[in-house]
């Protein structure tokens, strides 16, 4: 569903359940709340709305408002809206395929339910619930007791005795949810009908919603639980320190001494104190977790914060990613190294807006097919963005379950991996699977560390950890031997006369493609044999200094490079070419010429700031590059 008209403003009041004051640029307007729930968590001073301009002059309101922004989420609190949705959702086949019938509104007994479905097999009478209300993650239903909610509940357990099929639906009103759950505190008899009504055959469903300032549609699948501490089967098994285990938070299929019983409960109260605040956890859309998740690989997390929020800010979602150019998503990327993330994130963004509408996958099945996304990285955004209970593996968790098993296998054997993904998905809490799979990398990030000794006090598995009992930590993961890395001789030049320096464009595929680079030659070349060579492409050297040398290693490969600035007479005008060469003004690099970090230790002598030490918060003395040469 969508909205025509949207405006933005800032809440001031509500002084009662029908109106509220917003100041819409500068001046205050009495607007039209649609929805007549408390919404007290959602409507606090100075939070962002956002309005429908009504098309009718003759209204004594001329808005109504219909989301607001709360932590890093935006909600719909239109009450109208998990309807409309719903019944779009319903006639694309998201309950019921082939659909034959849809009726909205329609009288059973003494209630009048949202829908009445019907399939060439089924037919069902179906309640809608619109949900805005959330903690941690976490939706919960009502804000507020409501009778009638219980009532619609008692009518759908009698239509289900009397031969019909009958389901309740929760539309999550917001993104990035992880479970929904009956309001236990707020009214325990509603959740205890709920409860009535699943062990009578009657379905419930939970599903959230893609919502932007202007539209709302169900997207994804939300796990519903009914009591406030599910009730799991008790697992016990023998720990090596001979510890009995129950209570377990999941279904423990595994039945030998080295599987992952007791991991979860101790695990996810340890993240529940110790995790820490992301920028892309705190509002984990599939959008930011994607992106996020894809910076994260073979990449810091202190280095990525700064280059995802400002990712986000210029390409905020999959439209203007999949239409940005080439030369300004490597700009943005400039710094991260391995740059075919940021053309297979492109590539993924156009693929998503071809064959889904515009819209990220929920499955990792689905997610597996786009380019640049691979196991690891289709569990993450489905366990974290829409809470399926799948696996996420990296280095990090490969590591942690390797100590915690002492498995001398080859964690990096792909057979290895996709063990012990089943052994993590047997064990994972269904309800949090997000938060589990976060967990595991959280602990190998910051306490079962790769290199030097692991901070074992910290450990939430400190007694049950068999590498560490046995004091064997270092150990393990055990790996293949690396194969040695080539390494490549080269002689790196920055030229430049008066006003301009020389750059040319790395060609359109093989490593750093489509990147700008300084002039260079394989090779170590002499100060003679720099000059011959300058003079042969029709420039005319004036000096030449030889620069500190340089190293940079990549993956298979290490860079072995010395350097010369050599200055010229004169160069050809700006946006001339000479020999493959592009004479440019050094301070456009900044802004339009994607550099790799491969040349940081040359960029200097041109004054150019490679990607995150241009963006730093220091005093200009700090950030910028000195100027060098003496010419």
């Amino acid at each position: 569903m969508k909205y025509k008209d949207i405006v933005k403003g800032t809440f001031i009041e509500r002084p009662n359940r029908f109106i509220a004051y917003v100041e819409i640029d500068g001046r205050q307007e009495k607007v039209h709340v649609k929805n007549t729930g408390r919404c007290r968590e959602l409507l606090q001073k100075g939070v962002t709305v956002y309005l429908e301009k009504s098309g009718n002059p003759g209204r004594k309101t001329a808005y109504d408002l219909v989301a607001v922004e709360k932590g890093g989420l935006l909600v719909n609190m239109d009450s109208a809206a998990p309807n409309l949705a719903a019944g779009e959702w319903l006639a694309s086949g998201g309950l019921l395929a082939p659909v034959k019938l849809i009726k909205p509104e329609c009288t059973y007994g003494n209630s009048r339910f949202d829908f009445y479905v019907e399939s060439e097999a089924v037919k069902m009478w179906l309640e809608v619930k619109g949900v805005t209300l959330e903690t941690q993650r976490t939706a919960l239903f009502p804000d507020a007791p409501s009778l009638r909610a219980l009532k619609h509940v008692e009518e759908l357990i009698q239509a289900k005795e009397n031969g019909y099929e009958a389901g309740i639906l929760f539309v999550v009103q917001m993104e990035g949810i992880r479970r929904f759950t009956p309001n236990w505190e707020t009214q325990p008899a509603f959740a205890q009908a709920l409860e009535r009504a699943q062990e009578a055959g009657v379905a419930i469903y939970a599903r959230g919603c893609h919502v932007t300032q202007d539209s709302m549609e169900i997207s994804y699948e939300i796990p519903v639980v009914l009591k406030p501490e599910a009730k799991k089967q008790e697992c016990f098994i023998q720990t090596a320190k001979g510890r009995s285990m129950a209570d377990r938070p999941a279904v423990c299929e595994a039945d030998n001494n080295e599987n992952l019983c007791d991991i979860a409960q101790p695990l996810l109260k340890w993240y529940d104190g110790h995790r820490r605040v992301l920028p892309w956890r705190e509002n984990p859309a599939p959008y930011r977790v994607w992106v996020s998740e894809i910076m994260l690989q073979q990449t810091r997390v202190e280095a990525v914060k700064p280059y995802f929020e400002r990712f986000m800010e210029a390409l905020p979602g999959i439209p203007e990613l999949a239409q940005a150019p080439e030369d300004k998503l490597l700009k943005l990327w400039e710094g991260l190294g391995y740059y075919n993330r940021a053309r297979n994130l492109q590539k993924a963004a156009q693929a998503i807006m071809a064959e889904y509408g515009g819209r990220m996958p929920d499955s990792r099945e689905e997610l597996l097919k786009l380019p640049g996304i691979g196991s690891y990285t289709a569990g993450a955004v489905a366990s974290i963005a829409y809470g399926r209970a799948v696996p996420a593996v990296d280095g990090n968790v490969l590591r942690v379950i390797s100590r915690y098993r002492a498995d001398g296998r080859d964690m990096l054997n792909d057979k290895v991996r996709k063990s012990v993904e089943e052994d993590l998905k047997a064990v994972m809490p269904k309800d949090r699977a997000g938060d589990f799979n976060q967990a595991l990398m959280e602990l190998g990030a910051i306490v079962c560390i790769p290199n030097g000794a692991p901070k074992c006090g910290e450990c939430p598995w400190e007694a049950s950890c068999k590498a560490h009992i046995e004091g064997r930590e270092t150990e393990f993961p055990k790996k293949a031997a690396k194969k040695a890395r080539s390494i490549e001789k080269k002689t790196i030049l920055v030229i430049q006369d008066a006003m301009r320096a020389a750059i040319r464009k790395r060609p359109t595929k093989g490593m750093l493609a489509g990147m700008y680079e300084f002039p260079s030659e394989e090779g170590h070349l002499s100060q003679e044999e720099v000059l011959a060579l300058l003079k042969e492409k029709g420039l005319h050297p004036l000096r030449i200094q030889k620069l500190p040398d340089s190293r940079h290693v990549f993956t298979h490969k290490e860079w072995d490079m010395i350097g010369y600035a050599v200055r010229v007479d004169e160069l050809e005008p700006v946006g001339g070419t000479q020999e493959g060469l592009l004479f440019i003004e050094p301070s456009l690099t900044e802004k339009e010429y994607p550099i790799p970090s491969a040349y940081a230790a040359y960029t200097g002598y041109l004054q150019i700031r490679l990607g995150n030490d241009k963006f730093e918060e220091k005093n200009e003395e700090g950030t910028k590059a000195k100027q060098i040469l003496p010419f």
